[in-house]
């Protein structure tokens, strides 16, 4: 099975993959920020973000081929076109793919990009609220993964919802 999570920044997309892996026997859990920290990093710049992709099928496939049947990525799609684009890498592995786009409040959002404590906090906040306005955008009219609103919900309990989504 291949999990997609989605959501705009600050979410808690990278700890809440971190969950979800543990539920699965054996697991890879691949963050697309991590695989794709190129230096220098331009935000929307269509060759970096296939080439991610390319590195995220490879690295898949890799995992794959010794054993690994579950894989959780983790990353921003702001569209559909970008969501299909990975999605169109990973369908030749003939696994059962399920895309969640997650979202909270505005506010339940600031206070976890603050309790983040990173240097560039208000970088954070300000790519959030262009984030946001692009993904609700998206979200009306494109499929940017299932919605799921994890609202007041503490990391364990959006694994559990998700588990409960997938098993």
């Amino acid at each position: 099975m291949i999990i997609i999570i989605n959501g705009s920044v600050g979410i808690g997309k990278t700890t809440i993959a971190s969950g979800f892996q543990k539920k699965f026997d054996k697991s890879i859990m691949l963050d697309g920020d991590f695989i794709g920290a190129v230096h220098p990093f331009k935000l929307y710049d269509n060759s970096r973000i296939q080439y991610l992709y390319d590195t995220l099928e490879y690295i898949a496939s890799f995992h794959l081929s010794n054993g690994y049947k579950n894989l959780i990525i983790n990353y921003i799609f702001e569209s559909e076109k970008s969501l299909n684009s990975l999605l169109n890498r990973l369908q030749k592995f003939n696994l059962e793919i399920r895309c969640f786009f997650l979202e909270c409040t505005v506010q339940e959002q600031i206070e976890r990009i603050k309790l983040r404590n990173r240097e560039r906090v208000l970088w954070e906040l300000k790519r959030a609220y262009e984030l946001n306005a692009i993904l609700e955008k998206a979200t009306r009219t494109e499929y940017i993964g299932e919605k799921v609103d994890i609202s007041g919900k503490t990391i364990n309990e959006t694994v559990n919802i998700l588990w409960e989504l997938v098993k």
